[in-house]
C-alpha cells in the first residue's frame, strides 16, 4: 500500500490510483481538524448508529462519518411542517427482541406494539390503472418449514458447505419444487426492495422473508409510541455531538497493522481521522469502498457485489381517496401476479390528510426523475381507471436506498465467497457490519453488530 495515495472510484467500478502528496500528515492540518478516537464508523445507519453508541458505553472513544445530514439509513421520517406530526415512510416496525428495548430504553423512547394500517387493499395493474382480481395465499406456515431446514439463515452468511443445493435454485423453481406457488405474490410483496424475485437464488429470498420477518408479522413488531422512527437516530447524533460527522465523505484511507487513517471532507473543511480501528457499516461495493485503500482481497471480494435499486417517495395531489392502499400486480398466472419492475410496487395513504408514500423497485439503480415520473405516472393511471379526480400529484419527499440488497452469483457462493467475506474481519484493523454481513431486519442488524463489537474492543489492546 502506498501511503500516500488516494483511491478514487471510477464510474465504471475502477480504481485509480492519484498520488497527491502525505495527505495524512498532520502538520497539513489545524489541531481543530485532528480527530483522534479509538474506532472510526463509517455509516449512520441502523448498524453504525448501534455500534457508536454502544461503543461509547463501553468506554470507547468513536467518531461517526455519515454522508446524508441525519442519521437513519433507511429510516425515513417526514414531519408535516404545520402540524409537527410524523410519517415513517421508511423503516416501518423493530423485531421485539432484548437488544432492541434496550436500545430503544437508552434513548428513553417508548416503543409500543406495531399496527399495520388498517386500510383496503386495492391489487392493480400501475402500468394500466385496471383492477387485478386475484387470491394469494398469506399463511407462511409453509414457508416457514422450509426456512427451519437452515435455521443459520436467521442470524449469519456463513453458509454451510458444500452448500445445500435447494439454496442456489432460482425462487422460481424452488417454489414450483414445493409446492409453494400460491404463496409467491406474498413473499415478493413482504420482501420489501426485492425486485424480479423469480429469477434471485432462494437463499437470497429467504435472508428477506426469513423467520424474524414471520415473527414481526405475526405480531412480534414494534413501533415507537411517538410514530417517529427516527428519533432514536435525532438522539443519537445529540449524544454524539462533535462525533458525529454529517454530510461528510471520506476521501482517502490509510489502514496498516499500526491503525487507521482517514481524510474526510466535511461542510466545514478537511479532517483527519486518526483512529486504531475502523468499522464499515455502509454497503460495501466498490464505488462506496473506493477511497478505502483496498487491497487485491478486497477488491476481487467487493467487485463480485451486485445490487438492486429501492426508492421511497411521499406526494400530494394524488387526486386518490383515503383508505385503501395500491398494490402493483399483474393478471398473469405465469408469474404469479408478480408486475414486472421497475416500478412503485405499493401507494399509500398515511396520516397526514392527502399525503401518500410509494415505495419503488427496480432491479438496477435509476434516476430521481425516472422513479418520480414513474410513480406518478402510475397514479395518474389510477386517477383514470377509477374516475378519481384526474392531478398532477407533486414531489414533497424522495430517498434513494439503493445500494440494496447486496447479492452475488450462485457459483461465488458455492465457491466459498461469505467464508472469505467474513475472513476480511480484523484484517488491516478493519471490521464491517450491516445489511451485506447478515440481513435486512434492524434487530437482526443489531444483534450481529453487538457480537462483533465484543471483538472488536477486545483488539484494542
Amino acid at each position: 500500500m502506498l501511503p500516500k495515495s488516494i483511491y478514487l472510484s471510477a464510474s465504471v467500478g475502477l480504481l485509480i490510483n492519484t498520488v497527491v502528496g502525505d495527505v495524512f500528515d498532520t502538520k497539513k492540518y489545524a489541531k481543530k481538524d485532528i480527530i483522534t478516537r479509538d474506532v472510526a464508523v463509517i455509516g449512520g445507519g441502523a448498524s453504525g448508529t448501534y455500534a457508536a453508541i454502544n461503543l461509547r458505553m463501553k468506554g470507547t472513544s468513536v467518531v461517526v462519518v455519515e454522508k446524508e445530514d441525519v442519521f437513519g439509513g433507511h429510516t425515513n421520517t417526514y414531519t408535516d411542517p404545520a402540524t409537527g406530526t410524523t410519517v415513517d415512510y421508511g423503516v416501518q416496525a423493530y423485531l421485539n427482541s432484548t437488544i432492541t428495548l434496550d436500545f430503544f430504553a437508552h434513548f428513553n423512547v417508548s416503543v409500543v406494539d406495531y399496527s399495520p394500517s388498517s386500510v383496503t387493499i386495492e391489487p392493480a395493474d400501475f402500468k394500466t390503472g385496471e383492477t387485478v382480481i386475484f387470491n394469494p395465499g398469506e399463511d407462511l406456515t409453509p414457508w416457514a418449514q422450509q426456512l427451519a431446514k437452515y435455521p443459520w439463515i436467521d442470524y449469519t452468511w456463513d453458509v454451510p458447505q458444500p452448500v445445500p443445493a435447494d439454496l442456489l435454485l432460482p425462487f422460481g423453481e424452488f417454489i414450483i419444487k414445493y409446492n409453494l406457488t400460491d404463496l409467491a405474490y406474498y413473499i415478493y410483496f413482504s420482501a420489501s426492495g426485492l425486485s424480479n424475485p423469480l429469477e434471485q437464488l432462494t437463499i437470497n429470498v429467504m435472508k428477506m422473508v426469513d423467520q424474524a420477518y414471520i415473527d414481526e408479522s405475526k405480531g412480534a413488531g414494534l413501533g415507537t409510541a411517538n410514530q417517529d422512527n427516527s428519533e432514536i437516530y435525532v438522539k443519537a447524533v445529540a449524544e454524539l455531538g462533535s462525533s458525529a460527522l454529517l454530510s461528510s465523505t471520506v476521501t482517502a484511507a490509510s489502514r496498516s497493522t499500526s491503525g487507521v487513517s482517514l481524510v474526510v471532507k466535511t461542510p466545514s473543511g478537511s479532517k483527519l481521522i486518526k483512529a486504531k480501528k475502523l468499522l464499515i457499516t455502509i454497503p460495501p461495493t466498490m464505488e462506496n469502498m473506493g477511497p478505502f485503500a483496498l487491497n487485491t482481497q478486497e477488491r476481487n471480494l467487493f467487485s463480485q457485489f451486485t445490487y438492486m435499486g429501492y426508492y421511497t417517495i411521499l406526494l400530494n395531489n394524488t387526486g386518490l381517496p383515503s383508505g385503501y392502499e395500491w398494490i402493483n400486480a399483474n393478471d398473469s398466472l405465469s408469474t404469479y401476479n408478480i408486475p414486472e419492475l421497475p416500478g412503485a410496487c405499493q401507494i399509500m395513504p398515511t396520516r397526514i390528510s392527502g399525503l401518500f408514500y410509494a415505495w419503488y423497485r427496480s432491479p438496477v439503480d435509476v434516476t430521481q426523475q425516472e422513479v418520480e415520473a414513474s410513480t406518478i405516472a402510475a397514479i395518474q393511471k389510477l386517477q383514470k381507471a377509477g374516475n378519481y379526480t384526474a392531478t398532477n400529484p407533486t414531489v414533497v419527499e424522495y430517498r434513494s436506498h439503493t445500494p440494496f440488497k447486496l447479492k452475488v452469483t450462485a457459483e461465488a457462493i458455492s465457491n466459498g465467497f461469505y467464508d472469505e467475506l467474513y475472513g476480511l474481519q480484523g484484517k488491516r484493523n478493519t471490521w464491517y457490519t450491516g445489511a451485506a454481513m447478515v440481513s435486512h431486519n434492524t434487530g437482526v442488524i443489531w444483534d450481529f453488530t453487538n457480537t462483533l463489537l465484543l471483538d472488536l474492543v477486545d483488539n484494542l489492546g
